[in-house]
Formats: structure tokens, C-alpha cells, sequence
């Protein structure tokens, strides 16, 4: 899953694809902090290119009971959409995008003598 939005990066280009890469949550602290990963566009995801921003979001501490007994990563596509200026008429992507896993197998290497 992912947001499909054209937004300016700190780069100074436009990029269009966001994706929740990592997600923490502390139960003592009450705290959520959300990785959102930015890519150019959903291509470049797919080909596996490195994300041209990552950054944390912390979830307010009064929004942390709405990710309780729900998927919180679906949560946390919803919260970014109603609390982050820019994403709020964003198109949800629910495609999966699955790393390319190589078949290929290696032979061992050779014994040192």
C-alpha cells in the first residue's frame, strides 16, 4: 500500500509515491512514529531505486488510541491523509510491490588447502 501524491521534496523535485516503510509503536509511552518513505513515482519503487526522502512522523499522543485493535498500518495511511498538510486528498495505492527475489544460485566457494 502506498499514497499517490505529487509533492515537493526537500530536494526541490516533485515526487509522487509514499509509502510507510517502518512503524513503532511503545505501549508504555503511548508513542507511534511512522517511517514514510517518499520515491519519485511508483515506477522507481518497483524498480527497487533507493527512496530520494525518508522521514519520521511521530502520531499525536491524542490520536494514539485510533491505532488500537485496528491494522495500524492501514491506520497510519488514514492519519497521514486527515493530519498531513499535502496528503490530505491523496489516492491510496493497494498495489503490493514485492522485492525482485533472485533464483539464481551460487555454488559454494572452493576450500582453502
Amino acid at each position: 500500500m502506498a499514497i499517490i501524491k505529487d509533492l515537493d521534496t526537500k530536494f526541490g523535485v516533485q515526487a509522487s509515491y509514499h509509502r510507510i516503510t517502518a512503524f513503532n509503536i511503545s505501549y508504555s509511552a503511548k508513542k507511534i512514529v511512522l517511517c514514510v518513505a517518499t520515491y519519485l513515482s511508483k515506477e522507481a519503487r518497483q524498480e527497487q531505486k533507493d527512496p530520494i526522502e525518508e522521514i519520521d512522523i511521530e502520531i499525536t499522543q491524542s490520536d494514539y488510541s485510533t491505532f488500537l485493535d485496528t491494522n495500524p498500518i492501514e491506520r497510519g495511511y488514514l492519519w497521514l491523509k486527515e493530519n498531513v498538510i499535502g496528503f490530505e486528498d491523496a489516492a491510496d495505492d493497494f498495489d503490493v510491490i514485492d522485492p525482485v527475489v533472485s533464483n539464481e544460485v551460487s555454488e559454494p566457494d572452493e576450500p582453502v588447502t
